[in-house]
């Protein structure tokens, strides 16, 4: 148990998709009296997510509207800096955890761990593959994405990280950093398990159809489960459900029968509807540090299908209900779909024994311990 006098100053700059529930989960299980936290929020219903914790311990930062705002914000941001800088002045903070990145303080992160020490989380130690339609959107992403990550990881002395492979990768390359392991919190709120809501695009669909979930990348591979569900008629006796956000990255054929999409954010309230009526969720990723997706389809039981990527493997092999295809390979896919449809089996044993809270509470209290110690 930490000591009641070592606050805590969560930083979360990035509260959106699947840093949403990565944040809260890790900030509820760590909370104690006395800790801080800054958020920056985009949208304001996602305030309620932290209604039990105390209105006075939490710093809300309105993100900018404008074009021009968002881009003095992400190269300046004055308001963010000046809260954490008041908050460890006057509030006794004796660690700052940075848990979403924090790409905007890309220019602040050696200044500020000379006022306190950070423990920085590495999402991605090596940038994701992204397809871009415009060299406009390409040097956007290296502006203000690529070289932050890599800055931020670089000037970053101690880091925690929810993979492996990544924690190998960081060890080899940053030989100087204090890299620590803690088990990767489950996507699954309330409101996901509670799951009262439904998918109007789906009202008149049967259940049992082949689901991808997540924003639509390049690096996630949604290209490959597309093409090989239409160049296999044997998978079209049930639809193919691809559900998400982002622009549709890939050449889409003029006749896709039974594939549909939905292309829009989902709220946490209709996954529950999304994932149960599924007969196996496949997750196609081209490359992948650490994730928490196959939280929320082992929570509810659901048969899933996983490229071989490391990580992948390291979580998940040898559970009921898990089947893996080589990387990229579209015959592969295709085949390890169809075996998944010929069983029944639950994938709940993944989500019991690898998302359980109390080990990453553990491990994360000890990391801090160590720090502060």
């Amino acid at each position: 148990m930490r000591d009641p006098s070592n606050h805590i100053l969560f930083l979360v700059t990035e509260y959106e998709a699947g840093m949403r529930p990565y944040a809260s989960a890790i900030i509820h299980a760590l909370w104690r009296r006395g800790d801080h936290m800054i958020v920056v929020i985009k949208n304001e219903y996602f305030k309620h997510d932290f209604d039990d914790l105390p209105r006075d311990s939490i710093t809300w930062i309105d993100y900018p509207a404008s074009k021009s705002g968002k881009l003095q914000f992400r190269l300046y941001p004055a308001r963010l800096i000046h809260a954490i800088d008041e908050l460890i002045s006057e509030q006794g903070i004796r660690l700052i955890y940075s848990l979403t990145e924090e790409l905007v303080l890309a220019g602040y992160i050696a200044r500020l761990q000379r006022r306190c020490p950070v423990l920085y989380t590495v999402h991605d130690a090596i940038h994701h593959d992204v397809k871009f339609n415009s060299l406009s959107a390409w040097l956007k992403d290296r502006l203000l994405m690529a070289l932050p990550q890599r800055r931020m990881l670089d000037c970053a002395h101690q880091v925690v990280t929810n993979s492996h492979i990544q924690l190998d990768h960081i060890l080899s390359h940053y030989p100087d950093h204090k890299a620590y392991y803690a088990p990767f919190p489950t996507l699954v709120n309330d409101a996901i398990a509670a799951g009262e809501g439904s998918i109007p695009e789906l009202r008149n669909v049967k259940d049992g159809y082949i689901l991808f979930f997540g924003n639509l990348h390049l690096y996630k591979g949604v290209h490959l489960l597309y093409d090989a569900y239409l160049s296999h008629r044997e998978l079209h006796d049930r639809p193919l459900v691809i559900a998400g956000g982002k622009e549709i990255y890939f050449e889409r054929q003029q006749i896709e029968d039974d594939v549909i999409f939905i292309n829009r954010f989902i709220g946490d309230n209709e996954l529950k509807d999304l994932f149960t009526r599924a007969a196996v969720v496949v997750y196609p990723y081209i490359s992948a540090t650490q994730s928490g997706v196959t939280s929320i389809a082992s929570y509810f039981g659901v048969p899933m299908v996983l490229s071989d990527l490391p990580f992948f493997i390291q979580t998940c092999e040898g559970y009921d209900g898990i089947g893996f295809f080589k990387t990229g390979d579209c015959e592969s896919l295709a085949a390890a779909i169809k075996r998944s449809l010929l069983t029944s089996a639950s994938t709940t044993a993944l989500y019991r024994k690898e998302y359980a809270t109390e080990a990453m509470r553990d491990a994360l209290e000890g990391i801090i311990a160590a720090i502060l110690n």
